[in-house]
């Protein structure tokens, strides 16, 4: 036995917990092994490691690797590897230059020779992959704005059935929303984002209504039953009382007085009435996802949901304002970020107006069997998810980023004034 399958378990560990792309960094791994070879080239091995942990439970992950002197390293420095594994995804690609995309944190992202994007998924559950479903979808629709879907790895044997790469378009940009949005504020042009948040409203809603004209059984709209505004409203009931019992911080600021008033906020905004149909939606939405493209739009990226949730999870069809309550939480921590990470206030009004732009044009273009039966009833679904996602950002700040609170804070307390 030579390759991969013969490295010890603290070898392989080292080689995967090491990494940004680890999902379990807050937890010991007890040992590793190699599950399967998916594939072997000239000195590169893709392979399925399993992780497991002292409570029985194992993660499974995909590393493509070299083995010198026993020793596994990481393949994607290497193009002639990098090559390889675009040619397995049915992409021809030299390969003469290849540079990593951002700072991955979930996968691993590739621009080869400033024509395509290849991206490794790393933590693998068994499954149809999300992205690789609505890039799908969307491509065949003729949806301009998200990067074209060129090739594609998947295996079909075992240990598990799961999407292992994706090569697409790439897409010359002058960078994505977040990043454009705090350094134009910084740099004493706050109308940058206000003036292209309604385009990035039509680009929204006409993804939506794109999904949900799929006739693909696993991706077409559903009827949202009776019941299932009052099991959001549930969830985020309980969102509130797991956050007063397990966050003893909360009694250092005065909101945290106020979790019985959340509550009945809860019960207010569950006043939806019918709720219209739920579809498949981006999953992830927020200004990190979006690329202001040098041709002067916006596109979309990143449709694997969540990564941190359960991949039946992120495959659920849920309310297509899931996704404009991402983004319009995203112009919040944008307004607030600038002033945090590069002391620039944002102009009053300045995270109002990038909101109202961005319904305005996500109102024009969504279909409209995706809303309430009301304007009041939309009002108050989003409002709902709006409540869960601050919650969420309530607790992560409070846990990770004490310097942030203050940001979720200030919302929820907006919020509560308009009871």
């Amino acid at each position: 036995m030579s390759g991969i399958a013969s490295v010890s378990s603290e070898l392989l560990l080292e080689l995967v917990t090491g990494e940004r792309w680890f999902a379990s960094k807050g937890r010991e791994a007890e040992s590793a092994h190699v599950a399967a070879v998916a594939h072997a080239g000239d000195g590169v091995e893709l392979a399925f490691v399993e992780v497991r942990f002292p409570d029985g439970r194992h993660e499974t992950y995909l590393v493509a690797a070299s083995v010198e002197d026993g020793v596994p390293r990481d393949a994607l420095g290497d193009p002639a590897h990098v090559r390889w594994l675009a040619s397995l995804a049915g992409v021809d690609a030299a390969c003469d230059t290849v540079r990593p995309m951002g700072v991955e944190q979930s996968n691993s992202s590739l621009v080869l020779d400033e024509r395509h994007v290849l991206k490794l998924y790393r933590r693998l559950e068994a499954g149809p992959n999300p992205e690789l479903e609505l890039l799908r979808a969307l491509g065949s629709s003729g949806f301009a704005n998200a990067p074209r879907l060129v090739g594609a790895l998947e295996h079909a044997a075992d240990p598990l059935e799961a999407a292992l790469a994706v090569v697409t378009e790439f897409v010359p940009a002058a960078g994505g929303g977040w990043e454009l949005a705090l350094d134009s504020l910084a740099a004493g042009d706050p109308g940058w984002l206000p003036a292209r948040a309604r385009r990035l409203g039509e680009v929204t809603g006409t993804m939506h209504s794109v999904l949900a004209a799929s006739t693909d059984p696993h991706l077409a709209p559903e009827e949202a039953s009776v019941e299932s505004v009052s099991l959001l409203a549930a969830t985020v009931d309980e969102d509130v009382g797991r956050l007063v019992a397990e966050m003893p911080a909360l009694e250092d600021i005065p909101l945290g007085r106020r979790m019985e008033e959340l509550r009945d906020l809860v019960q207010e905004l569950a006043r939806v009435g019918p709720p219209g149909m739920v579809a498949r939606v981006h999953g992830d939405f927020h200004l990190g996802q979006v690329l202001w493209s040098d041709s002067g739009d916006w596109v979309v990226i990143d449709f694997e949901g969540e990564p941190g949730r359960p991949l039946a999870e992120r495959r659920r069809r849920t309310f297509a304002l899931r996704d404009v309550a991402g983004m319009l939480r995203s112009f919040d921590y944008a307004a607030d970020g600038a002033r945090l990470l590069h002391g620039v206030e944002a102009p009053a009004g300045w995270e109002a107006a990038c909101r109202a732009a961005f319904l305005d044009g996500w109102h024009a273009t969504v279909d409209r069997r995706l809303l309430p039966g009301s304007e009041a009833g939309c009002e108050r679904l989003l409002g709902l998810l709006e409540l869960q996602k601050l919650l969420y950002e309530l607790r992560y700040e409070l846990g990770n980023r004490p310097g942030w609170v203050g940001i979720p804070v200030a919302a929820l307390e907006r919020m509560l004034e308009r009871l």
